[in-house]
């Protein structure tokens, strides 16, 4: 329902106006993403407050693939198919906190966002026990990591190393420049197997807004 971004920063107004149509629709919640510090202020001033803040990484295709570790070799890459999505919702809602976990159409959005995706699934055992999945994305010469969540019990094994390196060869194959991932500030884990993987912190992150009241 936003106005582009050029237009609410002269005129935060605008996101007020939209917001209205969009509870007169039947919509109760509104989120604004702002990526630097004109944006955040305005928004601020607005009388919106910070929900959350995300670090933004990027890796550079040309380099070299990161290895992956023998101990991942116990799980298996499948194409993700209609039979593994309540599993892939379940994992992905054990690894978010509420405001982030994903039900079955957020899931169908991060597959739809960009125009080519890759929704790979990792399963364990000789009964196929789901223990991870990772979404990637590919548009405008770019690539994204839309989404990825390991379940606890089969973290520390390599899992999530593995799903990423099956992205980043997919990517790299469609010769992308470049592959982004957004993390939580505070997700410290998350931020150093990126880092490690080789993905680059961005001096800019992205700050989720909320109007400040209803």
């Amino acid at each position: 329902m936003a106005a582009p971004t050029q237009v609410w920063m002269r005129d935060p107004e605008i996101l007020m106006r939209a917001i209205a149509v969009g509870r007169q629709m039947g919509y109760s919640h509104f989120l604004v993403q702002a990526t630097g510090a004109t944006q955040k202020q305005v928004l601020l001033n607005a009388g919106f407050r910070e929900l959350d803040r995300l670090h933004v990484l990027f890796r550079r295709c040309a380099l070299p693939l990161p290895k992956v570790p023998d101990s991942a070799s116990i799980g298996r890459l499948h194409r993700a198919s209609p039979l593994h999505i309540e599993e892939v919702i379940r994992v992905d809602n054990a690894c978010f906190e509420p405001f982030w976990a994903m039900n079955q159409l957020a899931l169908s959005e991060a597959v739809a966002a960009t125009p080519r995706s890759r929704f790979r699934v990792m399963t364990v055992g000789d009964s196929d026990v789901l223990a991870g999945y990772a979404i990637f994305g590919l548009g405008g010469g770019e690539g994204y990591l839309q989404r990825i969540a390991v379940d606890p019990q089969w973290q520390g094994r390599g899992f999530a190393t593995r799903l990423i390196v099956d992205g980043l060869r997919w990517a790299k194959r469609w010769r992308t420049r470049r592959v982004g991932v957004n993390t939580q500030q505070r997700n410290e884990n998350a931020l150093r197997l990126y880092l490690k993987l080789g993905f680059e912190q961005q001096a800019e992150g992205i700050s989720i807004f909320e109007p400040a009241s209803p």
